[in-house]
Protein backbone atom coordinates (compact mmCIF):
# COMPACT_ATOMS: atom_id res chain seq x y z
CA UNK A 1 0.00 0.00 0.00
CA UNK A 2 2.96 2.20 1.20
CA UNK A 3 4.56 1.37 -2.63
CA UNK A 4 1.38 2.43 -4.23
CA UNK A 5 0.90 5.44 -2.51
CA UNK A 6 4.29 6.36 -2.78
CA UNK A 7 4.41 5.70 -6.64
CA UNK A 8 1.18 8.14 -6.88
CA UNK A 9 2.73 10.49 -5.13
CA UNK A 10 5.12 10.40 -7.85
CA UNK A 11 3.90 10.69 -10.52
CA UNK A 12 1.82 13.62 -9.01
CA UNK A 13 4.58 15.71 -8.23
CA UNK A 14 6.12 15.05 -12.29
CA UNK A 15 2.80 16.22 -13.20
CA UNK A 16 3.00 19.42 -11.43
CA UNK A 17 6.72 19.96 -12.23
CA UNK A 18 5.36 19.49 -15.70
CA UNK A 19 3.09 22.62 -15.76
CA UNK A 20 4.27 24.68 -13.14
CA UNK A 21 6.71 27.56 -13.47
CA UNK A 22 9.18 28.93 -10.29
CA UNK A 23 9.34 32.67 -9.33
CA UNK A 24 12.56 34.03 -8.82
CA UNK A 25 13.56 36.82 -7.52
CA UNK A 26 14.33 38.76 -10.84
CA UNK A 27 10.46 39.83 -10.78
CA UNK A 28 9.93 38.45 -13.88
CA UNK A 29 6.81 36.71 -14.52
CA UNK A 30 6.47 36.39 -18.14
CA UNK A 31 5.61 32.70 -17.80
CA UNK A 32 2.20 33.75 -16.66
CA UNK A 33 1.65 36.07 -20.11
CA UNK A 34 -0.15 33.19 -21.79
CA UNK A 35 -2.72 33.21 -19.45
CA UNK A 36 -3.49 36.33 -18.38
CA UNK A 37 -2.88 38.30 -21.86
CA UNK A 38 -6.39 38.91 -22.82
CA UNK A 39 -7.77 39.13 -19.17
CA UNK A 40 -9.32 42.72 -17.83
CA UNK A 41 -8.99 41.66 -14.38
CA UNK A 42 -6.30 39.57 -12.29
CA UNK A 43 -7.68 38.60 -8.48
CA UNK A 44 -4.68 37.88 -6.33
CA UNK A 45 -5.93 36.14 -3.26
CA UNK A 46 -4.18 35.08 0.72
CA UNK A 47 -5.07 32.33 2.78
CA UNK A 48 -4.03 34.59 5.34
CA UNK A 49 -4.20 38.18 5.84
CA UNK A 50 -0.72 38.28 8.43
CA UNK A 51 2.05 36.75 5.94
CA UNK A 52 4.69 39.23 4.98
CA UNK A 53 5.51 37.30 1.98
CA UNK A 54 2.49 37.46 0.14
CA UNK A 55 2.58 41.38 0.42
CA UNK A 56 6.18 41.13 -1.02
CA UNK A 57 5.31 38.42 -3.99
CA UNK A 58 1.82 40.55 -5.15
CA UNK A 59 3.57 43.78 -4.67
CA UNK A 60 6.47 42.68 -7.24
CA UNK A 61 3.74 40.71 -9.64
CA UNK A 62 2.07 44.05 -9.62
CA UNK A 63 4.90 46.25 -10.64
CA UNK A 64 5.33 43.44 -13.71
CA UNK A 65 1.69 43.72 -14.75
CA UNK A 66 1.63 47.84 -14.46
CA UNK A 67 5.06 48.06 -16.29
CA UNK A 68 4.06 44.89 -19.04
CA UNK A 69 0.30 44.70 -19.26
CA UNK A 70 -0.91 48.11 -18.96
CA UNK A 71 -2.84 47.13 -15.21
CA UNK A 72 -2.89 50.70 -13.95
CA UNK A 73 -5.75 50.23 -11.28
CA UNK A 74 -5.11 48.14 -7.74
CA UNK A 75 -8.34 47.82 -6.04
CA UNK A 76 -8.09 46.75 -2.32
CA UNK A 77 -10.07 44.87 0.35
CA UNK A 78 -10.83 48.30 2.00
CA UNK A 79 -12.46 51.19 1.67
CA UNK A 80 -13.72 52.45 -1.46
CA UNK A 81 -13.85 56.39 -0.64
CA UNK A 82 -10.78 56.14 1.70
CA UNK A 83 -8.85 54.09 -0.53
CA UNK A 84 -9.65 55.37 -4.12
CA UNK A 85 -8.82 59.29 -2.21
CA UNK A 86 -5.55 58.54 -0.47
CA UNK A 87 -3.01 59.41 -3.30
CA UNK A 88 -5.20 62.74 -4.58
CA UNK A 89 -5.74 64.03 -0.84
CA UNK A 90 -2.77 62.75 1.16
CA UNK A 91 0.36 62.77 -1.26
CA UNK A 92 2.11 65.35 1.10
CA UNK A 93 1.88 62.36 3.80
CA UNK A 94 4.26 60.22 4.67
CA UNK A 95 3.76 56.32 2.97
CA UNK A 96 2.98 55.33 6.61
CA UNK A 97 0.49 57.79 7.60
CA UNK A 98 -0.94 57.25 4.10
CA UNK A 99 -1.52 53.71 4.90
CA UNK A 100 -2.38 53.89 8.09
CA UNK A 101 -5.14 56.62 7.37
CA UNK A 102 -6.52 55.05 4.59
CA UNK A 103 -6.57 51.33 4.34
CA UNK A 104 -8.03 48.85 7.08
CA UNK A 105 -5.46 47.22 9.63
CA UNK A 106 -4.52 44.23 7.53
CA UNK A 107 -2.20 46.54 5.03
CA UNK A 108 -0.68 48.55 7.67
CA UNK A 109 2.87 47.02 7.43
CA UNK A 110 6.36 47.84 6.26
CA UNK A 111 5.48 45.47 2.54
CA UNK A 112 3.17 48.00 1.87
CA UNK A 113 4.99 50.79 1.40
CA UNK A 114 6.45 50.18 -1.94
CA UNK A 115 2.76 50.97 -3.25
CA UNK A 116 3.65 54.36 -1.87
CA UNK A 117 7.17 55.39 -2.00
CA UNK A 118 8.45 53.92 -5.17
CA UNK A 119 9.03 55.66 -8.24
CA UNK A 120 7.61 52.94 -10.68
CA UNK A 121 4.42 53.13 -8.26
CA UNK A 122 3.42 56.64 -8.84
CA UNK A 123 1.79 56.04 -11.89
CA UNK A 124 -0.65 53.17 -10.62
CA UNK A 125 -3.83 54.11 -8.97
CA UNK A 126 -5.00 52.61 -5.78
CA UNK A 127 -8.27 51.82 -5.03
CA UNK A 128 -10.84 50.02 -3.33
CA UNK A 129 -14.13 47.22 -2.57
CA UNK A 130 -14.96 47.48 0.78
CA UNK A 131 -18.28 49.19 1.92
CA UNK A 132 -16.68 49.78 5.33
CA UNK A 133 -15.09 52.95 5.70
CA UNK A 134 -11.84 53.15 8.05
CA UNK A 135 -10.38 56.49 9.44
CA UNK A 136 -12.29 60.17 9.07
CA UNK A 137 -8.92 61.61 7.86
CA UNK A 138 -9.49 61.14 4.28
CA UNK A 139 -13.24 62.51 5.09
CA UNK A 140 -12.45 65.79 6.75
CA UNK A 141 -10.02 66.13 3.44
CA UNK A 142 -13.25 65.63 1.39
CA UNK A 143 -15.47 68.24 3.06
CA UNK A 144 -12.54 70.68 2.45
CA UNK A 145 -12.48 69.86 -1.42
CA UNK A 146 -16.54 70.29 -0.94
CA UNK A 147 -16.42 73.54 0.48
CA UNK A 148 -14.06 74.58 -2.14
CA UNK A 149 -15.36 73.50 -5.40
CA UNK A 150 -18.88 73.47 -4.70
CA UNK A 151 -21.34 75.09 -2.11
CA UNK A 152 -21.79 75.77 1.82
CA UNK A 153 -25.36 73.95 1.87
CA UNK A 154 -23.47 70.45 0.96
CA UNK A 155 -20.61 71.00 3.04
CA UNK A 156 -22.42 71.66 6.03
CA UNK A 157 -25.29 68.86 5.26
CA UNK A 158 -22.35 66.46 4.84
CA UNK A 159 -20.23 67.50 7.51
CA UNK A 160 -23.03 66.77 9.98
CA UNK A 161 -23.63 63.49 8.55
CA UNK A 162 -19.75 62.60 8.50
CA UNK A 163 -19.26 63.43 12.45
CA UNK A 164 -22.40 61.55 13.00
CA UNK A 165 -20.95 58.44 11.34
CA UNK A 166 -18.12 58.32 12.63
CA UNK A 167 -19.62 58.45 16.37
CA UNK A 168 -21.44 55.56 15.11
CA UNK A 169 -18.71 53.93 13.54
CA UNK A 170 -16.68 53.70 16.81
CA UNK A 171 -19.48 52.62 18.99
CA UNK A 172 -20.62 49.92 16.36
CA UNK A 173 -16.92 48.46 17.17
CA UNK A 174 -17.59 47.41 20.35
CA UNK A 175 -21.66 46.43 20.61
CA UNK A 176 -24.20 47.46 19.10
CA UNK A 177 -27.03 47.71 21.22
CA UNK A 178 -30.59 48.58 20.75
CA UNK A 179 -30.31 52.65 21.11
CA UNK A 180 -27.67 52.77 18.63
CA UNK A 181 -29.59 50.50 16.13
CA UNK A 182 -32.33 53.69 16.77
CA UNK A 183 -29.67 56.31 15.93
CA UNK A 184 -28.09 54.25 13.02
CA UNK A 185 -31.49 54.44 11.29
CA UNK A 186 -31.61 58.59 11.56
CA UNK A 187 -28.00 58.41 10.02
CA UNK A 188 -29.18 56.45 7.36
CA UNK A 189 -32.14 58.83 6.36
CA UNK A 190 -29.63 61.52 6.71
CA UNK A 191 -27.44 60.16 4.10
CA UNK A 192 -30.30 59.43 2.15
CA UNK A 193 -31.12 62.83 1.57
CA UNK A 194 -27.35 63.81 1.31
CA UNK A 195 -27.50 61.20 -2.01
CA UNK A 196 -30.65 63.27 -3.25
CA UNK A 197 -28.88 66.23 -2.72
CA UNK A 198 -25.07 65.98 -4.37
CA UNK A 199 -28.05 64.31 -7.71
CA UNK A 200 -29.58 67.90 -7.86
CA UNK A 201 -25.76 69.61 -7.33
CA UNK A 202 -24.41 67.49 -9.96
CA UNK A 203 -26.53 68.71 -12.18
CA UNK A 204 -25.18 72.58 -11.73
CA UNK A 205 -21.52 72.23 -12.53
CA UNK A 206 -20.07 71.05 -16.11
CA UNK A 207 -16.29 70.88 -15.22
CA UNK A 208 -15.43 67.09 -15.93
CA UNK A 209 -12.98 66.91 -12.52
CA UNK A 210 -15.72 68.39 -10.26
CA UNK A 211 -18.29 65.69 -12.08
CA UNK A 212 -15.74 63.08 -11.69
CA UNK A 213 -15.24 64.18 -7.95
CA UNK A 214 -18.55 63.90 -6.77
CA UNK A 215 -19.38 60.78 -8.95
CA UNK A 216 -16.79 58.97 -6.22
CA UNK A 217 -18.14 60.83 -3.19
CA UNK A 218 -21.34 59.99 -3.77
CA UNK A 219 -20.64 56.53 -4.41
CA UNK A 220 -18.74 56.76 -0.79
CA UNK A 221 -22.19 58.00 0.23
CA UNK A 222 -24.12 55.08 -0.77
CA UNK A 223 -21.25 52.92 0.70
CA UNK A 224 -21.78 54.50 3.96
CA UNK A 225 -25.55 54.16 4.20
CA UNK A 226 -24.83 50.02 3.34
CA UNK A 227 -22.38 49.58 5.77
CA UNK A 228 -25.17 51.15 8.24
CA UNK A 229 -27.93 48.90 7.12
CA UNK A 230 -25.08 46.27 7.07
CA UNK A 231 -24.38 46.07 10.77
CA UNK A 232 -27.91 46.49 11.93
CA UNK A 233 -28.87 42.75 10.66
CA UNK A 234 -27.15 39.92 12.07
CA UNK A 235 -23.66 39.15 12.16
CA UNK A 236 -24.24 36.09 9.18
CA UNK A 237 -26.71 38.75 7.59
CA UNK A 238 -24.03 41.48 7.59
CA UNK A 239 -21.46 38.85 6.07
CA UNK A 240 -23.74 37.79 3.36
CA UNK A 241 -24.33 41.34 2.39
CA UNK A 242 -20.69 43.04 2.63
CA UNK A 243 -19.62 40.35 0.20
CA UNK A 244 -22.54 41.15 -2.39
CA UNK A 245 -21.50 44.78 -1.79
CA UNK A 246 -18.09 44.56 -2.49
CA UNK A 247 -18.90 43.20 -6.03
CA UNK A 248 -21.28 46.01 -6.70
CA UNK A 249 -18.59 48.34 -5.99
CA UNK A 250 -15.66 46.37 -8.12
CA UNK A 251 -18.28 46.20 -10.80
CA UNK A 252 -19.30 49.87 -10.42
CA UNK A 253 -15.09 50.64 -10.44
CA UNK A 254 -14.82 48.19 -13.82
CA UNK A 255 -18.33 49.67 -15.01
CA UNK A 256 -18.18 53.35 -14.87
CA UNK A 257 -15.22 54.99 -13.04
CA UNK A 258 -12.34 52.66 -14.64
CA UNK A 259 -14.38 52.01 -17.53
CA UNK A 260 -11.21 51.70 -19.58
CA UNK A 261 -8.63 50.38 -17.36
CA UNK A 262 -7.63 47.17 -16.56
CA UNK A 263 -7.74 46.04 -12.61
CA UNK A 264 -5.53 43.91 -10.17
CA UNK A 265 -7.96 42.91 -6.77
CA UNK A 266 -6.37 41.95 -3.84
CA UNK A 267 -8.54 40.42 -1.51
CA UNK A 268 -8.37 37.14 0.91
CA UNK A 269 -9.07 34.25 -0.95
CA UNK A 270 -12.06 34.13 0.49
CA UNK A 271 -13.12 36.68 -1.73
CA UNK A 272 -11.58 35.84 -4.81
CA UNK A 273 -12.92 32.02 -5.27
CA UNK A 274 -14.91 31.51 -8.16
CA UNK A 275 -17.08 28.60 -6.64
CA UNK A 276 -18.36 28.23 -2.70
CA UNK A 277 -17.49 25.90 -0.75
CA UNK A 278 -19.77 23.73 1.40
CA UNK A 279 -19.38 25.90 4.28
CA UNK A 280 -20.46 28.87 2.16
CA UNK A 281 -23.22 27.37 0.47
CA UNK A 282 -24.73 26.75 3.45
CA UNK A 283 -24.70 29.99 5.30
CA UNK A 284 -25.77 31.78 1.44
CA UNK A 285 -22.82 33.86 1.31
CA UNK A 286 -21.62 34.43 -2.35
CA UNK A 287 -18.61 36.04 -3.23
CA UNK A 288 -16.89 38.81 -4.99
CA UNK A 289 -15.40 35.52 -7.75
CA UNK A 290 -18.48 33.62 -7.26
CA UNK A 291 -20.48 36.91 -8.57
CA UNK A 292 -17.59 37.77 -11.78
CA UNK A 293 -17.58 34.19 -12.34
CA UNK A 294 -21.40 34.32 -12.88
CA UNK A 295 -21.70 37.52 -15.13
CA UNK A 296 -17.94 38.38 -16.36
CA UNK A 297 -16.29 34.66 -16.82
CA UNK A 298 -14.04 35.43 -19.82
CA UNK A 299 -12.69 38.74 -18.34
CA UNK A 300 -10.65 37.65 -15.09
CA UNK A 301 -7.79 35.21 -14.12
CA UNK A 302 -8.05 33.89 -10.00
CA UNK A 303 -4.82 33.43 -8.73
CA UNK A 304 -4.99 31.94 -4.72
CA UNK A 305 -1.96 31.85 -2.45
CA UNK A 306 -0.90 29.05 -0.23
CA UNK A 307 2.41 28.37 2.13
CA UNK A 308 4.44 25.94 2.65
CA UNK A 309 5.91 26.72 6.05
CA UNK A 310 7.00 29.62 8.43
CA UNK A 311 5.04 32.26 10.48
CA UNK A 312 1.40 33.98 10.37
CA UNK A 313 -0.10 36.45 12.39
CA UNK A 314 -3.67 36.95 12.98
CA UNK A 315 -5.82 40.12 12.89
CA UNK A 316 -5.16 41.01 16.19
CA UNK A 317 -1.45 40.55 15.59
CA UNK A 318 -0.63 37.90 17.28
CA UNK A 319 2.05 35.19 15.61
CA UNK A 320 1.79 31.85 15.06
CA UNK A 321 3.78 28.91 13.61
CA UNK A 322 2.01 27.39 10.48
CA UNK A 323 1.49 24.10 11.64
CA UNK A 324 2.97 21.36 9.37
CA UNK A 325 3.02 18.12 11.93
CA UNK A 326 -0.65 17.12 11.03
CA UNK A 327 -0.64 17.02 7.07
CA UNK A 328 -0.38 14.14 5.49
CA UNK A 329 -0.82 13.08 1.33
CA UNK A 330 -4.06 14.59 1.35
CA UNK A 331 -2.52 18.63 1.50
CA UNK A 332 -1.92 20.17 -1.43
CA UNK A 333 0.75 22.04 -0.05
CA UNK A 334 2.90 18.78 1.17
CA UNK A 335 2.37 17.83 -2.28
CA UNK A 336 3.57 21.60 -3.71
CA UNK A 337 6.33 21.38 -1.08
CA UNK A 338 7.87 18.67 -2.41
CA UNK A 339 7.36 19.06 -5.99
CA UNK A 340 9.93 22.06 -6.13
CA UNK A 341 12.88 23.67 -4.00
CA UNK A 342 11.37 27.38 -5.31
CA UNK A 343 8.44 29.29 -4.95
CA UNK A 344 5.45 28.08 -7.41
CA UNK A 345 2.99 29.46 -10.06
CA UNK A 346 0.66 26.09 -10.39
CA UNK A 347 -1.99 26.91 -13.45
CA UNK A 348 -5.30 24.81 -12.91
CA UNK A 349 -6.47 24.96 -16.65
CA UNK A 350 -6.66 20.70 -16.92
CA UNK A 351 -6.23 21.20 -20.71
CA UNK A 352 -2.27 22.11 -19.93
CA UNK A 353 -1.99 19.26 -17.33
CA UNK A 354 -1.00 15.85 -18.83
CA UNK A 355 -3.55 13.27 -19.83
CA UNK A 356 -3.38 10.96 -16.95
CA UNK A 357 -5.95 9.19 -15.44
CA UNK A 358 -4.21 9.64 -12.02
CA UNK A 359 -3.83 13.54 -12.68
CA UNK A 360 -3.22 15.02 -9.00
CA UNK A 361 -6.38 17.44 -9.86
CA UNK A 362 -8.74 14.82 -9.94
CA UNK A 363 -9.09 14.41 -6.65
CA UNK A 364 -9.92 16.92 -3.63
CA UNK A 365 -7.57 18.62 -1.40
CA UNK A 366 -7.10 20.03 1.88
CA UNK A 367 -5.56 23.54 2.28
CA UNK A 368 -5.05 25.70 4.86
CA UNK A 369 -7.19 29.07 5.23
CA UNK A 370 -7.86 31.57 7.96
CA UNK A 371 -10.47 31.48 9.90
CA UNK A 372 -11.45 32.51 13.51
CA UNK A 373 -8.64 29.99 15.14
CA UNK A 374 -5.90 30.59 12.76
CA UNK A 375 -5.06 28.39 9.76
CA UNK A 376 -7.43 25.36 9.91
CA UNK A 377 -8.04 22.66 6.48
CA UNK A 378 -10.45 23.46 3.88
CA UNK A 379 -11.50 20.87 1.27
CA UNK A 380 -11.92 21.48 -2.36
CA UNK A 381 -11.13 20.96 -5.85
CA UNK A 382 -8.57 23.90 -6.26
CA UNK A 383 -9.02 23.90 -10.26
CA UNK A 384 -12.91 24.51 -9.18
CA UNK A 385 -12.65 27.79 -7.27
CA UNK A 386 -8.78 29.34 -8.51
CA UNK A 387 -7.49 29.42 -12.52
CA UNK A 388 -4.25 29.19 -10.80
CA UNK A 389 -1.90 29.06 -7.21
CA UNK A 390 0.88 30.83 -6.50
CA UNK A 391 2.49 28.35 -3.57
CA UNK A 392 5.32 30.53 -1.47
CA UNK A 393 7.50 27.85 0.40
CA UNK A 394 8.12 29.52 3.86
CA UNK A 395 6.77 33.19 4.94
CA UNK A 396 7.18 35.50 8.15
CA UNK A 397 4.29 37.48 9.91
CA UNK A 398 4.18 41.13 8.23
CA UNK A 399 6.66 43.77 9.73
CA UNK A 400 3.95 45.63 10.86
CA UNK A 401 3.90 49.97 11.49
CA UNK A 402 3.23 50.80 14.98
CA UNK A 403 -0.60 51.98 16.06
CA UNK A 404 -0.44 55.56 16.55
CA UNK A 405 -1.63 56.32 20.25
Amino acid sequence: MNFIRKNTKNRWKAQIKSTASEITTNRDFSFMDRFIKDKRMILLGENSHGIADYFTTKTDLIRYLHQYHGFNVVVLESGLLEATLCKPFLSDYSPEKQIQNTLLDIYHNEEMKPLFSEEWAESLILSGMDPQPTYPLTSEYMLDWIKKYTDNELYETMKSVEEHYFELNTEMLVKITKSLKRRMKMVIQEYDSVLKMINIKQESYTNPEIQRMLLLIKRGMQNRLQWLQVNLKGYLSSGIQRGFNMYQNLEWLMNHYYKNEKIIVWAHNFHIRKRRTLTAKLLGIKSVGYWLQKNYPKDFYSIGFYTGAGTFATPLRVEFEINTKKRNHYHLESLLNESSESNLFLPLDEKNQMPDKKMWLKRKWRLLESGFSGLSPMVIYPQDHYDAIIFVREVTSPNYLKRSE
